[in-house]
């Protein structure tokens, strides 16, 4: 199994995340029962299966996952959210053109500054290549620091300033009323009784109304297709961690 899983892995050319079996002793990545022997025995813990410690040593800064974590709303948005940040960094490496890196970071701040206002900072100044590195270096040193901005699930609370930092651009054209709405709709969130997607919404509509083109670009809005957007209206954005 070990041998088919190395081969298996080092055969795919471009791969950008895994969702992997639960509690399966070959594919399942976390939390599946390891024996000592083959012949029947008790478990003498718990680890990833065989499959899954190969994509976790191959791929370690890969969104990687199991099918029933991803029932949990946080955990799925998360996933979904680095896999597609991820695919579009892969975009510009082909590209091989830094304004194709800048463009990148900015259409990328405020997601970035949810997830890490530390790394946004490291990263900028990558992008800025202030010591006039080259191309290849200047993606590898960026790619480190973004995997180090991605690694984490951001806070409710992070993600809260960062809608008001975007409700900024325009609050003083709000309405006393829609301002009002918008801060209940907050606190809901805040509560889990709503999920963020219903926040962005309105910022969205915000953004084409007040025609503020900047934000229209702004990835935290709409990290990935809105095919892959969560309907249900009592998803909530809480939950166990580690289902």
């Amino acid at each position: 199994m070990e041998q088919f899983a190395n081969s298996f892995l080092n055969s795919l050319s471009e791969v950008d995340g895994f969702i992997l079996k639960r509690g399966s002793p070959s594919s399942g990545f976390k939390n599946v029962k390891v024996y000592p022997r083959m012949e029947k025995s008790s478990p003498v813990g718990k680890g990833p299966g065989f499959f899954g410690e190969a994509v976790l040593r191959k791929f370690p800064n890969l969104p990687i996952e199991d099918e029933m974590r991803l029932l949990n709303y946080r955990i799925r948005e998360h996933f979904l959210t680095k896999l597609f940040t991820l695919a579009r960094f892969r975009d510009v490496k082909k590209s091989g053109r830094i304004r194709e890196l800048i463009r990148f970071h900015s259409e990328n701040k405020y997601l970035l500054t949810a997830y890490s206002q530390k790394e946004l900072r490291i990263l900028g100044k990558i992008a800025a290549n202030q010591k006039q590195k080259q191309f290849g270096e200047i993606l590898e040193d960026y790619e480190t620091h973004l995997h180090l901005a991605l690694a984490r699930t951001p806070s409710i609370g992070a993600n809260v300033n960062v809608m008001f930092k975007i409700m900024g651009y325009f609050s003083h054209q709000l309405l006393k009323e829609e301002k009002s709405f918008f801060l209940e709709s907050i606190d809901r969130y805040r509560a889990g009784r709503l999920a963020m997607i219903a926040n962005l919404s309105v910022l969205r509509a915000w953004i084409v109304r007040f025609k503020e083109e900047y934000l229209m670009t702004q990835t935290f809005l709409q990290p990935y297709p809105e095919e892959l957007t969560d309907l249900d209206p009592v998803a909530s954005e809480f939950g166990k961690k580690d289902m």
